[in-house]
């Protein structure tokens, strides 16, 4: 493939990922395919209110923490906060579930920082946050992982917040056809 291809096809990737599409990858000379159904990065909230499987609003109970057998070895950046789900303002979740995030390692070792977007914030133990789930398993089956698409401190407290969020909800259009496939 010529550097002009490699160019135009690190292009077409970066814009559909940044606003869902299909990717492959290769690792050790196999292929593995999924579909990205989740929010564009920076999306709005009647955005992610259409687009995300689940929104709650959670507490931190752990410190985050990146976790190799959620991300596998394709994926390094990814990290793991525990939470316990405080309401549930979209989808059927487990009373405690770890949200993934893609991150940028910082400065220190052990430490993170946000990568994708303005949307999220790393989550710290005993503060409540607003997240929405992309794709992933809301009810914590063993060996499943959720990742957000929003991570967002919780201003409104939680009545407020659960108001707010379930007023978007009812006012969003239906999520986009698209099947979250993994082969």
């Amino acid at each position: 493939m010529s550097m002009k291809t490699w160019a135009a096809a690190g292009t077409a990737a970066t814009v559909l990922l940044g606003g869902g599409g299909w990717y492959v990858w290769g690792s050790g000379g196999e292929s593995h395919t999924e579909s990205l159904c989740g929010t564009p990065s920076g999306g709005t909230d009647t955005e992610v209110a259409a687009s995300a499987q689940g929104i709650a609003l959670v507490e931190a109970t752990g410190e985050t923490a990146h976790d190799p057998k959620a991300v596998g070895a394709e994926n390094p950046q990814r990290v793991t906060t525990p939470v316990r789900i405080v309401e549930a303002m979209k989808g059927k979740f487990a009373p405690a579930i770890g949200v993934s995030q893609r991150v940028e390692l910082g400065g220190a070792p052990g430490s993170f920082k946000v990568d994708t977007s303005n949307r999220e914030v790393m989550m710290e133990p005993g503060q409540r946050y607003v997240v929405a789930i992309g794709p992933g398993d809301l009810e914590a089956h063993p060996g499943t992982t959720t990742f957000s698409t929003l991570i967002q401190p919780a201003r409104r407290g939680a009545a407020g917040e659960a108001d707010y969020w379930r007023g978007v909800i009812a006012k969003a259009p239906p999520k986009p056809v698209c099947d979250d496939t993994v082969t």
